[in-house]
């Protein structure tokens, strides 16, 4: 081993020490017969962990049954050398006799102390604490994950390195995989208003502007015309008009009377229930500020009296049927929670300290760690700590009474997640911002604990791309509101609510009820883009489903039942964690309260 490559050999040993896999000297010397060893170690590490008889033991049988061709020749020569019994033989006697060996390599792994720099498209040189920012050399990093961000660079945290003799039976694959994220929508830094009319008049036209340009992608609205065009016809004539619906009600005969507006004027319009071209049901979910498609007749009536438009068909902008989602190229997973509520005395640390054991291969048959071991990215959509003053007699409630302590308590429970796994924070109606939304991301003078060990904090709602998939993360303040105006729809099924939300494409779309809407000079809650994953919290229900192929995921909680949420009638479904898949958008419930 004397004549070995030290700084190779060295560098090897590190990767399969990071990634779990024991190594026999035996086996380094075959691979430093390779030519550029270091660029086949991904491949191995990734093949070998796939194999069923794989046990942690990286020999050449193991190496056998791995793809690359290079590899098979330097097996088959010393094959053809000593045979295979005794080439199994000698791996056995090296893994027994030479971990003395290992060790000591590992010792001088382990003793170089210096974090890893990473970028977009670039491969960090580091040598004895310097890193070479400029070196240039795109390839798969796997002993550490990199982080992508808008081409921008960022510190990765570092953890000790597991013993190389452990019984080391957890091996997650999202640990050989760089972070790829966007964050496509954040309204941090960008919601500033006075108060006064014009912002909200700025903000009532943006949404008008922004959601008419989505109902002109649907072919029906090609021959709108706009309500003072219509205003003028003498005779009657057949129109097709979009607008904001101002007013909405039920005549004596069970019709719809509507009241329709756009920038150049209101006009009236009857939908009849009993038209077949009209579902009743579809009409009873109209709701106002809501922008619709109405085709129909318009009769400019006597002189001196209003006209009306007779509506023989309506239609929201909602998403389009052959809507195909992006998949990740990646076997990856995000795990989606909300509404953690530390410092709360209903907050469930049992069980998010269960959580960090399934995080961590400890707990879960074969299958569940494998499940576990995918998991590259979690969000917390909002809620993370309970707050202070949030209702009159919140203090008899919390046995954490500082809001910056608990943003210390919830620093140090979520230090506890890997460190290859990235946590995106958006805040709710509980953590220390505005309570109108749009809502900007926690203040650094609470979460500064939070960002230290790299958790992203951002904005409520938002827009977060990983590895080629969006999840759309609303906290869900308007669900309460929608659940009391639309018929049929329920406290506890906020999927179905999620539903007339994106029918709507938008994330808040009645103004004026219990959700505080900032007056801002844009309309953040617009869907302008459909996302591939839709999450929201705030009702404390776990429930996932899907509509015309985005995947609808409310996310529960880790808090159990408050007098608020009793009051609504709502059992809570605390420690039930919506995991999807990036690679097939597959969605997994783990109940955390089942496990042991």
């Amino acid at each position: 081993m004397a004549s070995l490559n030290s700084e190779q050999k060295k560098i090897i040993v590190e990767r399969f020490v990071k990634s779990g896999i024991n190594v026999t000297p035996y086996t380094l010397e075959l691979l430093l017969q390779l030519k550029e060893p270091l660029e086949k170690i991904n491949l191995i590490i990734k093949e070998a962990s796939f194999q069923t008889s794989f046990n942690g033991y990286l020999t050449p049988e193991i190496l056998n049954k791995t793809s690359d061709k290079q590899i098979q020749k330097i097996l088959d020569r010393n094959i053809k050398n000593s045979g295979i019994k005794e080439f199994e033989k000698n791996s056995e006697v090296d893994e027994h006799q030479n971990n003395s060996t290992i060790e000591l390599t590992q010792k001088e792994v382990i003793s170089e102390k210096s974090s890893i720099l990473v970028c977009s498209n670039q491969e960090v040189i580091q040598h004895n604490g310097y890193i070479d920012k400029n070196a240039i050399n795109p390839k798969p990093i796997t002993e550490k994950v990199t982080e992508v961000k808008e081409l921008n660079c960022e510190s990765a945290p570092t953890k000790t390195l597991e013993s190389i003799k452990s019984d080391f039976s957890f091996r997650p694959i999202a640990k050989e995989y760089a972070f790829q994220y966007k964050i496509l929508k954040d309204p941090t830094g960008k919601i500033y208003t006075n108060g006064d009319y014009n912002d909200f008049y700025e903000l009532t036209l943006d949404k008008f502007n922004s959601l008419r340009k989505l109902m002109k992608n649907r072919g029906e609205s090609n021959a709108a015309t706009n309500i003072n065009n219509i205003l003028r016809l003498s005779h009657k004539n057949e129109i097709s008009v979009v607008g904001l619906v101002k007013e909405i009600r039920q005549t004596k005969k069970g019709n719809y009377f509507l009241v329709l507006e756009d920038l150049t004027g209101i006009i009236n319009v009857i939908l009849r229930r009993d038209q077949e071209s009209v579902n009743s049901k579809d009409i009873e979910k109209i709701i106002n500020d809501q922008m619709i498609l109405i085709n129909g007749v318009y009769d400019p009536g006597e002189k001196g009296k209003s006209g009306i438009v007779y509506g023989n068909f309506f239609t929201k902008i909602d998403v389009r049927n052959d809507f195909v989602p992006n998949l990740s190229p990646d076997p990856l997973s995000i795990a989606l929670i909300s509404d953690i509520h530390i410092g709360s005395k209903e907050f469930e640390e049992k069980l998010w300290n269960k959580f960090i054991d399934f995080l961590n291969g400890k707990i879960g048959n074969k299958n569940l760690r494998e499940k576990a071991g995918k998991i590259k990215y979690i969000i917390i959509n909002g809620d993370l700590v309970d707050g202070i003053g949030i209702y009159p007699t919140q203090k008899s409630d919390l046995v954490i009474t500082d809001i910056f302590n608990q943003f210390k308590k919830a620093a140090e429970l979520i230090s506890q997640i890997p460190d290859y796994i990235k946590v995106f924070y958006s805040s709710g109606n509980h953590d220390p911002v505005r309570n109108a939304i749009p809502r900007p991301a926690v203040p650094k003078k609470y979460a500064e604990e939070l960002t230290n060990i790299g958790v992203k904090c951002i904005g409520n709602p938002c827009e977060i791309q990983t590895h080629n998939v969006t999840t759309l993360a609303f906290h869900g303040d308007s669900i309460l509101d929608l659940n009391v105006l639309v018929p049929g729809l329920d406290n506890t099924k906020p999927v179905e609510t999620m539903k007339e939300l994106l029918t709507c494409r938008h994330l808040a779309p009645v103004f004026g009820k219990k959700t505080q809407i900032a007056p801002t000079n844009k309309d953040w809650l617009v869907i302008d883009n459909i996302p591939e994953i839709f999450h929201t919290g705030h009702v404390h229900i776990n429930d996932i489903g899907k509509y015309r192929n985005v995947t609808l995921v409310n996310s529960g909680t880790f808090q159990s039942q408050t007098d608020y949420m009793n009051s609504l009638g709502i059992h809570p479904t605390p420690g039930i964690i919506p995991i999807i898949e990036l690679n097939t958008l597959q969605s997994l419930e783990l109940d955390l309260k089942k496990l042991n």
